[in-house]
Parts: structure tokens; sequence; C-alpha cells
């Protein structure tokens, strides 16, 4: 059997952090500008505080999920040796326990796989499809984002300052880092989220730089319920690394940091993305920031050129993130359609992997190309509708059904859950069926207004 590879928990922050701060810098601010600071910041702190409890909750599923697990493993095995002697079947049955924790994670999960165990086979196709279609588009939205960034910088230069150039350059890359395991790259995870903060920082110098040149600080609207839905579904895009953190967080060691990286990386992003979007608005006029689709674009003049050039890099730093996504859909893909061909090792370059990955990069690429303008549209429907399901609904049912099928006591056990009312539970759920109908038929109305 493979050796687990554990993750300390600062190269976990960090990987944590590029997962979560992908693409909210570059998209909120223009948002944040339409709906009014007012609703951005109650958006963004309701939306963190949900990204929370959701994660809190996938955590103590992954537990439950495992146990459930081994009580099966168990009776199985026991069956099995019916015909030895008690302790005989007893001995070899405690040999194979882990001598690490008695809380140890043995057994990897997914979403789909944890739906499927708790609810059956229909719950796993339902969770897998709307996982693969949020990734999807999230996929393609963040090669969008690094085409025009990058063709723009480069304009004027042969081959590097075409869209496709760089959108080939980043689907080959995550495809080759997908076969990595996320333990194996720390150093990357380390030195790409150190440059990530050094390029929000560029953002908040650049801004102030600009307000210090104007003659007054700019207007601010504070209140546009007309901007609201598109604000939601672009907050939730930014928070939601959910489909992801079952992976990530299973490796961490110690157990008992893994709330900790939960709690401070969405804190942290939460400040992060008031303070870019203060920052915007205050030093931008709003019909630039209006008409604008990427954050980097506003810099572009004078002065604040060093910080264009700067931040237009910071959509390819999701060359540390993308693999991640590309990995969870491989995973679930290949689980859901062809599981007797996957590996045991789930890194392993086998042909039905490496075929799924294309399947993964080639469609996104090409996506990517077509869809060039409609980066709303993409935030609107993966975020507003897949993203909801992801981030409210699927979580909170795994702990629901989860909590009925094992019961759990141990006040010290690092994977349960701090919110066991099950007022949390049917929050979240009754959340979720609030937005998605209402976010699902706005993005509808939006389509029809963009293109009627």
């Amino acid at each position: 059997m493979k050796q687990q590879n554990f993750i300390k928990p600062f190269p976990a922050f960090n990987t944590f952090i590029n997962v979560l701060m992908a693409s909210g810098p570059i998209l909120l601010p223009m948002s944040s500008a339409k709906v009014g600071y007012g609703y951005a910041s109650i958006s963004l702190t309701i939306c963190c505080l949900i990204s929370i409890i959701a994660c809190d909750f996938i955590v103590e599923a992954l537990y439950l999920a495992d146990q459930i697990d081994k009580e099966t493993d168990l009776m199985s095995r026991l069956n099995i040796q019916a015909t030895h002697t008690v302790s005989d079947s007893t001995e070899e049955i405690s040999s194979s326990q882990p001598m690490e924790s008695k809380y140890a994670l043995q057994s990897q999960f997914e979403y789909g796989s944890m739906a499927k165990l708790f609810y059956g086979k229909w719950a796993e196709y339902f969770t897998v499809s709307i996982i693969v279609i949020y990734l999807y588009g999230a996929v393609v939205a963040k090669g969008v984002m690094v085409g025009n960034s990058l063709s723009s910088v480069f304009k004027g230069i042969t081959l590097v300052e075409q869209y496709w150039f760089w959108i080939v350059t980043f689907f080959v890359l995550c495809g080759i880092l997908s076969f990595k395991d996320v333990a194996s790259i720390q150093i990357v995870q380390t030195i790409v989220a150190l440059a990530r903060y050094l390029t929000i920082l560029s953002m908040l110098i650049g801004s102030i730089q600009q307000m210090s040149t104007q003659k007054e600080i700019q207007e601010m609207q504070w209140f546009n319920i007309d901007a609201l839905p598109q604000m939601i579904s672009t907050a939730i895009f930014a928070f939601l690394m959910h489909h992801s953190s079952p992976g990530m967080l299973r490796p961490v060691r110690p157990t008992s940091a893994i709330r900790k990286i939960i709690f401070i990386s969405f804190i942290f992003g939460l400040f992060t993305f008031l303070f870019v979007c203060l920052t915007a608005i205050l030093a931008f006029p709003l019909k630039d920031l209006a008409a604008a689709s990427f954050y980097n674009q506003l810099f572009n003049q004078g002065s604040l050129k060093w910080a264009y050039y700067i931040i237009s890099f910071y959509m390819f730093l999701n060359i540390a993130a993308l693999p991640v996504l590309t990995i969870t859909i491989r995973k679930n893909l290949m689980k859901l359609v062809v599981p007797h061909l996957v590996p045991k090792d789930n890194l392993k370059i086998t042909l039905p992997s490496a075929i799924f990955t294309l399947l993964i990069v080639v469609p996104c690429a090409l996506l990517a190309i077509v869809l060039k303008d409609d980066i709303e549209i993409i935030v609107g429907l993966t975020g507003g509708v897949c993203g909801v399901f992801i981030l409210l609904t699927i979580p909170a049912a795994l702990v629901l059904q989860g909590r009925k099928k094992h019961n759990v006591k141990y006040s010290d056990n690092p994977y349960i859950s701090k919110f066991q009312h099950p007022f949390w539970i049917w929050a979240l759920i009754v959340l979720g069926c609030v937005f998605v109908p209402y976010n699902l038929y706005m993005q509808i109305k939006k389509i029809i207004d963009h293109y009627g």
C-alpha cells in the first residue's frame, strides 16, 4: 500500500489560500462597485460565515463516512472469518488498525462517494453531476481570466499576444501538474502563495497611489439591489473551494490544526476581499469599474503601469490551484463512470486517467476560447446555481444523514463539527432552497437580455 503523505499546517494553509484566492481579487471589485459597498460587505461576510460552517460539516462528514466504511468492512471480515476462532479474527482485524490515532482517517472520500455511502447511488450521480458542472465552469472562467490578462500585457509581441496561446499553455500545464500530489509540491504552493500575497499588496498600494493623485476620493455607492444577484453569485464563486477540501484536508497533520486552517483561511480571505473592494471603489470611478471585466484593467494607465503588469500575472498563479480542481473532477468522474478502472494511486498516470484528463482540459480550453467575453455569465451560472448546492445543500445533507447512521459522542474528536445543533443544518438547506431557484431565474433572465 502506498504510504500516506502528510501535510504540515503552514503548507496546507498556503494550498487553501491558493484555491480560495484564485479569482476573488480580480472579479469582486467590479461586482462590489455595481451593487454598492454596503451590500458587498454584507454578502461577503455572510458567505464567509457560511463557508466556515459548510467546511466544518465536510470535515465531520469525512469522519462519519470513514467510520461507517470501517464498520462495514469489519462486519464483512467477521462474516468471512466466521469459521475461525474469535481470538484469531480479532487479532487479525486489530492488527490492521493504524497506530497513529484512534480517530485517524483511513479511507479516501470525495463528495460523490460520501453521497453514495449515505444516500445511495442516485445521490452519487446527482452530487457528482453538480460538482463536475461547477468545476468545468470554474476552470473555464479561470482560463478566460488568464488568457485575457496576459494577452493584453504582451500586446504587440508576436505569438504571446495571442489569447489562444495562453489558454493552450495554461491548460497543458494544469493537465500535467494534475498528476502531482498536493503534498509533493508543497514548495510550489508556498512560493505561489507568497507571490499571491505580493500581488494583492500591489493592488492595495496601486489603489492608494491612484487616490493620492485625485483631488477628492471617488463617491461611494452603498446599496443597489438590482446588482445583488450577480454579487451573490460572484461572492460564492470567490469563496467556494469546498469541492476540493476533502482531498486537501485529509492529509493535514496534526489533525487538531484542520479547523484552525479553515477558520484562518476564510477570515483572511474575507478581509482581503473587503480591503481590495474598498480601495478599488475609492480609487476608481464607478463607470470605469462597471465597464471593466477584470480589476487589473483599471491599472493600465500612466503611473499605475507597474501595478498593471504585476496584477496581470495574478491569474497565472492559478497554475498552483487548477491542478487541484482537475484532480477533483477526474476522481469524481472516474469513480462514477469507470470505477473498475480507477487506479489505487489516484495520481498514477494510466491510459484511462490520461484520457479523462484530456476530457477535462480540452473541452475547458475550447470553451475558454469561445466564451472569451462572457465571464459574468459563466460565474453567474456556476457560482449562483451549482455553487449554492456545493456550498449549502450538499455539506448539510451529508452531515444530516451521516449523523443518523453513526452516532458520535467523543468530545475530544478533532473531526466533529462545533455546529452540532440541527438548526445549522436546516439553515443551510433552507438557504439553498431559496437561492438556487432565485439565482437560476435571474441568470436565465440575464442571458435572455444579453443575447435577445
